[in-house]
């Protein structure tokens, strides 16, 4: 390879997946050795001045608002609007060919500690943007076809089990010969309301439906449109409305009947191109005194919660008491 990169040894460099290197080619933010595409040995080469110069570009001088909406758990919507309204004070930076909004840790952290944020599980602890991989993604080990899984997932490292239950520390993966079997694509966020939630049991073994299901909706959402957490030995989901294209009834019934026997909020229909998983939300218009509506308002800001979750919260309340 002579003194070129391979398409590997730049993702290692840039500390992204190597499907993001593939999209920076896209994007002509990097530009390999031979523009016809030519490959070797199964990757393209790129110049070190070029990833140099890359890498560069991409120190950002501070936290985007996506990072602040993981770190937070809540939308990158709604950093939009705090930083809009300064709540959170942001400066705009020229990085990676665009004009964007950034928060210093400082900031942050000062606004951390004057606001109790509440625990959602629309935290992304299932997903690493560091390596591009997701908690109980599959891995297969190049020689011998053992298959393993990613059982557990945080910002420092994560534990890979195997089939035969040995457990392999996330970052010693390369080393021990194990990669995904399939790399997810990331997905723009969906917009329509709501969510349809599932509760599985975590499953004991690693080769369990309930992990291949859950691959599949990974593949099909991508990580913005899924919040999971674990909790009293289960796995709660929730993904936003759409139709899962790779299920079909003919093809896939008892994958299906897993999402059927484990949703808990939302509604799943048969489609003649997939499966349709539906939020089932439902408009239901009022019109309350304007002090009431301020009220409302006031308290769902101070919640950091959106005006219809804070009054379904209050509705789920109230019932419960009934």
């Amino acid at each position: 390879m002579g003194n070129y990169l391979t398409t590997k040894e730049v993702a290692q460099v840039l500390e992204v997946a190597v499907p993001t290197i593939y999209k920076y080619v896209r994007e002509r933010k990097l530009k390999p050795v031979y523009d016809d595409k030519w490959q070797i040995d199964e990757t393209l080469l790129f110049a070190p001045e070029d990833v140099e110069r890359l890498e560069e570009e991409m120190v950002k001088p501070g936290l985007t608002t996506g990072d602040v909406a993981d770190e937070l758990g809540i939308h990158p919507s709604t950093v939009a609007s705090y930083i809009k309204r300064g709540i959170i004070k942001a400066e705009k930076h020229h990085y990676m060919g665009r004009e964007l909004f950034f928060v210093t840790r400082e900031e942050l952290d000062t606004f951390k500690q004057h606001h109790n944020l509440q625990q959602r599980r629309n935290s992304k602890s299932f997903y690493s943007k560091k390596t591009g991989l997701y908690l109980f993604q599959a891995l297969l080990h190049e020689e011998t076809n053992a298959l393993a899984r990613i059982m557990e997932l945080n910002h420092e490292d994560g534990k890979i089990v195997t089939e035969n239950g040995e457990m392999i520390a996330l970052s010693e993966m390369d080393i021990k010969g194990f990669s995904p079997i399939e790399h997810f694509t990331d997905r723009p966020y969906i917009t329509k309301k709501g969510y349809v939630s599932f509760k599985f049991e975590k499953p004991y073994h690693i080769a369990s439906p309930i992990f291949n299901i859950i691959e599949i909706l990974y593949k099909e959402s991508g990580y913005k449109n899924i919040r999971l957490q674990e909790a009293d030995g289960h796995i709660y989901l929730d993904i936003k409305p759409m139709i899962i294209q790779s299920l079909t009834e003919d093809k896939h019934p008892h994958e299906i009947g897993l999402l059927k026997r484990h949703i808990t909020e939302g509604k799943i229909s048969i489609r003649h191109n997939g499966v349709m998983l539906d939020s089932g939300l439902e408009r239901l218009t009022i019109h309350l005194p304007s002090k009431l509506k301020e009220a409302v308002v006031t308290k769902a800001k101070e919640q950091h919660l959106s005006i219809d979750d804070y009054v379904e919260k209050l509705l789920q309340e109230q019932l419960t008491k009934a």
